[in-house]
């Protein structure tokens, strides 16, 4: 194959010649390492002790008490509203993480072989 053909293929699938050469010039693939150690983060805030699971359940049994009146969920340290406001909080900044993410992997898709 010339270097005159659009693509090129690599053990990873037929790629675009002119973006992988653009991606080689300037994307940064530690960029990928630091999004594992960013997941981890967020998975360690939403399934670890107090984290969103166990603040999900405590928001549950205080919905449940107050909207259906089943029986009392037992004392808490704030309100509904508050636990509600905390927990759509961390889920919007986890939203914005996401989306960073995104953008951090979106430049491979570029890598896509057009004909």
């Amino acid at each position: 194959m010339s270097d005159s053909q659009p693509f090129i293929n690599t053990v990873y699938g037929c790629l675009d010649r002119v973006a992988l050469e653009k991606l080689r010039d300037s994307y940064d693939t530690t960029t990928l390492l630091r999004v594992v150690d960013e997941l981890a983060e967020l998975l360690g805030e939403v399934i670890g002790e107090e984290g969103w699971r166990d603040r999900m359940l405590r928001l549950h049994g205080m919905a449940h008490t107050v909207i259906n009146d089943a029986g009392f969920a037992g004392a808490a340290d704030e309100t509904l509203p508050e636990l509600a406001s905390e927990i759509t909080g961390q889920m919007r900044e986890a939203i914005a993480r996401l989306e960073t993410w995104i953008q951090r992997i979106e430049p491979l898709e570029e890598l896509a072989a057009r004909d």
